[in-house]
């Protein structure tokens, strides 16, 4: 299901598709935040693939060096959730070669729960734990990744239209963000259209 080299494909074609949506992503932060979102992903990925070599087969370690890799280069919130989201993945996967679909839901539940700790978020708050718990959700019943990543982040952007984001900086908006995506949400529904 998953390994070294299918995490690589994943790796790389998730940086290609962040050059491809850098300015989006600053665009659609900017209305309710610093517009550097787009940047944060941009060289979070850029020095996760300048470190691919380092690579080894076992998938806990890989993640780890994603997790130093993302910190060493986005100072940012959202860069500090999605490290330390891969710092408890590979905590999890440690010692792996190959991972299989319950693994493959370990990760996103893991991450999801990370995020919510650290973000202080809930459900329903507007943010990329929905997107994941959406994923989650779609991934107890289904093991067509590219649907379940695809649909599920779209999903998700076009549920929470017209609800308030509930989280972060957001809040000071009010009212206005009913009619903005979050832009975590946004831009993991852009990245997932690489599957």
């Amino acid at each position: 299901m998953l390994d070294k080299d299918i995490l690589i494909n994943i790796l790389q074609k998730l940086f290609e598709q962040s050059k491809r949506c850098h300015d989006e992503f600053n665009s659609v932060d900017g209305k309710i935040g610093d517009g550097d979102l787009g940047i944060t992903i941009f060289h979070g990925l850029e020095e996760i693939n300048n470190n691919i070599s380092n690579f080894t087969e076992d998938i806990g370690s890989n993640f780890m060096i994603c997790s130093k890799a993302f910190v060493k280069r986005s100072g940012s919130s959202f860069g500090t959730l999605i490290a330390f989201s891969l710092m408890n993945v590979s905590k999890e996967m440690s010692g792996k070669i190959n991972c299989n679909h319950e693994d493959i839901k370990l990760i996103f539940k893991t991450s999801l729960k990370t995020i919510m700790e650290r973000g202080k978020t809930k459900l329903g708050d507007k943010t990329i734990a929905d997107t994941l718990d959406f994923i989650i959700q779609k991934l107890e019943v289904s093991e067509n990744y590219t649907e379940v990543f695809k649909n599920c982040s779209k999903e998700a952007v076009e549920k929470f239209k017209g609800k308030k984001i509930l989280i972060g900086r957001a809040r000071m908006f009010n009212e206005k963000t009913k009619d903005l995506d979050d832009p975590g949400m946004f831009a993991i529904n852009k990245l997932c259209e690489i599957f």
